[in-house]
């Protein structure tokens, strides 16, 4: 069975379910060559077969496991009651999540285990890419539609703008995460950054913020 890279994640059976989460932790414990579907029919129970009906194959599970987490990092951000808070209020929320996200011990270990598999498995890199940061925020880039219907920013290429918002708000706290692993990214840390930035772009969208 070929594996469809739009597997909707919430129609995984229990077994299903239970593959996908013994695969994450045995991949970012062990690396993607290392780990065999023999380890993960272990920890989680299943056949092979089962495996195959649900993913198609190792890469399947793999790419699986990187759509999960877009989707919980995306649901923490669109999570965020938006009609409740100010404009900077709810950037800066959005921002803070989007960050702890990004930093967070298992997305950085999940994209340090993509670095490694790239280069023999080049789809990998090309889904991190189209539907990574981008796609897990999404729910940003509609509110900047938002403010900008509402004129409390104008904004022509709101897409464009959430780019330049993500690589203001995360700055080299990602870098940080990746290449010092022992050295501690706190909430303080992340909020100044973010904070800075979410000002920063106020003011180059709305010179009266």
């Amino acid at each position: 069975m070929a594996y469809n890279e739009e597997l909707i994640l919430n129609d995984l059976s229990s077994r299903g379910e239970l593959i996908l989460d013994a695969a994450k932790r045995l991949f970012l414990k062990h690396g993607y060559a290392q780990t065999s579907l023999e380890m993960i029919i272990a920890e989680a129970g299943g056949s092979r077969r089962s495996i195959y009906n649900e993913f198609g194959n190792k890469q399947g599970l793999l790419t699986s496991v990187i759509q999960q987490q877009v989707l919980i990092h995306t649901a923490s951000v669109a999570s965020i009651k938006l009609i409740q808070l100010a404009p900077r209020d709810a950037l800066r929320e959005m921002c803070f999540r989007f960050v702890k996200g990004i930093v967070s011990d298992t997305i950085v270990s999940l994209y340090r285990l993509v670095l490694q598999v790239v280069p023999k498995l080049p789809g990998i890199g090309v889904l991190v890419y189209e539907k990574g940061p981008l796609k897990g925020m999404k729910p940003l880039t509609d509110y900047l539609v938002q403010l900008d219907r509402e004129n409390v920013i104008s904004i022509d290429d709101p897409l464009f703008a959430t780019q330049i918002l993500m690589e203001m708000v995360k700055g080299r706290l990602h870098f940080k995460a990746l290449l010092l692993p022992n050295k501690e990214i706190t909430d303080e840390n992340i909020q100044q950054q973010v904070d800075k930035a979410v000002d920063l772009f106020l003011k180059a969208y709305h010179p009266d913020s």
